[in-house]
This record gives structure tokens, C-alpha cells and sequence, in this order.
């Protein structure tokens, strides 16, 4: 059992971290999700992984495995007009449901996600297709996405992933940690924080709230206020490529995930407090509520 609170964290992150045997369980899908996709969309040409999984913030049982199926441009267009987005996910699911016949498969924003493991996991498909690449060197390619609402949205896997790696590395690895202490802390809570990862990486990298000799303490601290003071505004894409990123898939969320927010901010600062008068037990009782009792005991 932890004795001191950065061991309780220690404790709990290892509890987040990803098994190895369920990560390649859902890898393991991979060539049927290619068959599906290459079957409906005659440009398709890759599937690569991109996402949490790439980053080191992927968390145990709840981060599915995100793919990148990328399509050509005959596949999104008709009559020389590109077609809305949703049409193209409608096809990406039914080839899915084609192939994975029991199996729970629905269109979830820019994605069309595989359940398994009833819902516990799975795997995101994401189609999209090349534009071009960024303007700086070195250059990296540029795609654009379903946006969620009809839409598409230009997006940079391979740099994001390198921004948000360069970020880590700047923070002395604790931005990678911290996001998956707040993923934790999102499945721990009831009803769930509907907070887009997306947004919470890309945010907390932006903003710097990990570099510096900070503690986990310390940097969920500010975390949480962000969440709570920017009241689930969208954030502009720090590399100016993919526009504003929202926090919430609806506008009905934001309230829901503010008002988490406020809650982590009371207890985590009563924690934090605790600790420095040196009263542990009741620090361990604070963080304990903030990740809904499931903070590791002391």
C-alpha cells in the first residue's frame, strides 16, 4: 500500500496503464477492418494507427484503438462535389456491420467505433482523406475528417502526435502521465466527464500546465481549473491546423463537464492543502473523491 501520496499516484497510474494482451487483442482486428474498408471504398489505400495509442496516453480498458483509413478522393465525391461526411461514415459502418455481424457498431463524431468486450473496448475507425500536407518543413501530411455534423475538418495525425510527443518530453514525461491520471479520472466519475481527449491533450500541451518541477498534484490542479474557467469553450488548434477543437461533442455537455470541474478543483485544492500540514490520510481521502473511490488506499 502507498504511504506517501506521489506513491499513491504511482499506484493508481500503473493501474491505468494499458495490458498488453488487450491491446493486441483489439490490434488483431485489424486485417478484417481493412477488408471491410478496401471492399466499399475502391481508393483506399492504407489503415494506420493514430490516436491515444501513439502518445503513451492510452488507459486500461477504456481507450479504444484508433484507426486512420485512408481513402482516395473518388471515394468522397460525386457528381465532382465532395459528399457530406456523414454519408461516407454511413458507408464505413455498414461495411463494418458487414463484417463483424455480432457485434455492436455505431458512428460516434468523426469515428465509427467496434465494440467489444461489452463496450469495455474496441476499435475507432476514422476515414479520411489526403489534402495536402503542412505548410512549414518538415512537411507532414494533411487530411480532412468528418467533423461530426456533416462537415470535414483538416487534421495532421503524424504532427500532432509529434507535437504533442516534443511537449511530453518538455515536461519531463509528466504531460503524458497527467492526461492519463485525467482519463482516469473522467471513467471514474458518474455519469462520466464527456471530455473529448482530443481536446484535453491539445489543451493541457498549449497551456504548459505539465513543464516545470510540478507534481501530478500540482498539474491536476490547474488541469481542472482550466476545465472549470474556460467553461468548455473549444481551443484553437495550437498548430493551426484542424481549427477549433471542441471539448464536448453537444453543447449540452459543456454544463455537465464543468460542473465535474468545479468538484475536482474544491477536493483536489483540500488535498493538496491536507498535504502540506503533513495530514496524509486525509489527502489520500480527498483524491479518493475526486477519482470516485477509486484512488488507491493508503
Amino acid at each position: 500500500m502507498p504511504k506517501s501520496v506521489y506513491e499513491g499516484f504511482q499506484e493508481y497510474l500503473s493501474r491505468l496503464e494499458p495490458k498488453a494482451s488487450e491491446v493486441d487483442k483489439r490490434k488483431a482486428h485489424k486485417k478484417t477492418v481493412e477488408q471491410a474498408i478496401a471492399a466499399e471504398f475502391p481508393g483506399y489505400t492504407e489503415l494506420t494507427i493514430i490516436g491515444s495509442h501513439t502518445r503513451e496516453t492510452a488507459i486500461h480498458l477504456w481507450s479504444d484503438v484508433d484507426y486512420f483509413a485512408k481513402l482516395g478522393v473518388s471515394d468522397v465525391t460525386w457528381g465532382g462535389s465532395r459528399v457530406a461526411s456523414t454519408t461516407t461514415l454511413d458507408r464505413t459502418k455498414k461495411a463494418l456491420q458487414a463484417r463483424f455481424r455480432n457485434t455492436n457498431v455505431r458512428i460516434d463524431g468523426p469515428a465509427v467505433v467496434v465494440e467489444f468486450e461489452q463496450g469495455a473496448g474496441g476499435v475507432d475507425v476514422v476515414p479520411g482523406v489526403w489534402v495536402g500536407t503542412t505548410e512549414t518543413q518538415p512537411h507532414y501530411p494533411v487530411f480532412e475528417i468528418p467533423d461530426g455534423v456533416g462537415g470535414w475538418r483538416k487534421t495532421s495525425p503524424q504532427r500532432h502526435t509529434k507535437y504533442l510527443r516534443d511537449e511530453d518530453e518538455r515536461s519531463g514525461y509528466k504531460l503524458s502521465k497527467t492526461i492519463r491520471l485525467l482519463k482516469g479520472w473522467k471513467y471514474s466519475r458518474s455519469p462520466r466527464v464527456p471530455l473529448l481527449g482530443f481536446h484535453l491533450e491539445l489543451l493541457l500541451a498549449s497551456e504548459s500546465v505539465c513543464v516545470g518541477a510540478r507534481t501530478y498534484q500540482q498539474c491536476l490542479i490547474e488541469a481542472f481549473r482550466l476545465l472549470r474557467d474556460r467553461n468548455g469553450a473549444a481551443l484553437n488548434d495550437p498548430l493551426g491546423i484542424s481549427g477549433r477543437i471542441p471539448a464536448t461533442a453537444t453543447e449540452a455537455q459543456r454544463d455537465t463537464l464543468v460542473g465535474h470541474a468545479k468538484y475536482a478543483v474544491e477536493k483536489a485544492a483540500a488535498a493538496i492543502d491536507a498535504e502540506e500540514c503533513r495530514k496524509i490520510d486525509d489527502a489520500f481521502y480527498y483524491w479518493d473523491l475526486v477519482f470516485n473511490r477509486q484512488f488507491p488506499a493508503r
